[in-house]
């Protein structure tokens, strides 16, 4: 079964542990918009808020859209080390 943007968003937040209020204080979203996003008639998300919370989970914006099942990119290369 798929989940949801609102499912994957809120699973991500009780991953980590976090209320509504914490995480409003992390990504500088409101909290009645954050619980919005999560919430069953979730209607509108804009593009600034996905990239906000993709960021700040570390996953793509196609994981948190259901486009993907992949949560973060892998790394191709490692970095040269000095």
């Amino acid at each position: 079964m798929e989940l949801s943007i609102q499912e994957r968003l809120k699973d991500l937040r009780v991953e980590r542990g976090l209320t509504l209020e914490q995480l409003e204080e992390q990504v500088n979203l409101s909290k009645s918009a954050l619980g919005s996003y999560e919430a069953k008639d979730f209607k509108d998300i804009s593009h600034y808020a996905i990239i906000k919370l993709a960021k700040f989970y570390g996953v793509t914006a196609d994981y948190l859209l259901g486009l993907s099942q992949i949560k973060n990119r892998l790394r191709l290369f490692n970095s040269p080390t000095p």
